[in-house]
């Protein structure tokens, strides 16, 4: 099995080493950076799968060196760390490009899990381009996505509050941020009950995906 290399970008020291160590027992390649300039020149000498990025640094900060970095591989995955999530900065990440982000303080299973997904969300959109599939899917690249539009299948309709507790989800603004993710995409809707249910394309998303789990015989 290929090891996965992971660059952690933040400019504070301690928690860059923390978390340097424990990815490293969790069996993956770790390198760090204490800026945007720093993991710029790493990018050039080395391909990264996934990169952890601090929101807020001096000179070049988490947004900017995102830009950068996806100019020199646009396949690495990253996720934004800040200590001032919101619904508008998250999507204001994944709009730039980012996969997912991280709430500090945060524990580290949630770490772990977050790497994880971004990773299936990278072999997920290789299938993807592999099978020249309809790009409504892209939006589904990430796991969680999948998942609510696999439980709002079939007609179903929940609220928010359901969807969290069904994904095991204790941050209800990491809900919103997908749930917003897909409305934007045209694949859900809310209904004046503030039940969220699919739109005629999320049903047909919905339909490919369980034509992946027949071709494939599970999803990604």
């Amino acid at each position: 099995m290929t090891t996965q290399n992971i660059l952690i970008v933040d400019d504070e020291a301690e928690l860059r080493e923390n978390l340097a160590v424990l990815l490293s027992h969790e069996g993956f390649q770790v390198a760090t950076a204490e800026s945007g300039m720093e993991a710029l020149r790493l990018s050039g000498n080395e391909r990264f799968d996934v990169v952890l990025l601090d929101l807020i640094m001096p000179e070049l900060d988490g947004i900017e060196t995102l830009q950068k970095m996806r100019r020199i591989n646009s396949k690495t995955k990253f996720i934004v760390m800040t200590a001032f999530a919101t619904v508008n900065t998250a999507v204001q990440a994944i709009r730039t490009g980012a996969s997912d982000y991280l709430s500090k303080p945060f524990r580290f299973e949630e770490l772990v899990a977050v790497v994880r997904r971004s990773l299936e969300e990278a072999r997920f959109e290789s299938q993807i381009q592999a099978r020249d599939l309809d790009q409504t899917l892209s939006s589904l690249a990430n796991p969680i996505r999948r998942r609510i539009i696999e439980m709002l299948g079939h007609g179903q309709s929940r609220r928010m509050t359901d969807i969290s507790a069904a994904l095991y989800i204790e941050d209800h603004t990491k809900t919103l941020f997908h749930l917003r993710t897909l409305k934007e995409a045209g694949l859900i809707r809310q209904t004046e009950d503030k039940l969220y249910t699919h739109t005629p394309a999320g049903q047909n998303a919905y339909n490919l995906l369980h034509a992946l789990v027949y071709q494939e015989g599970r999803l990604p």
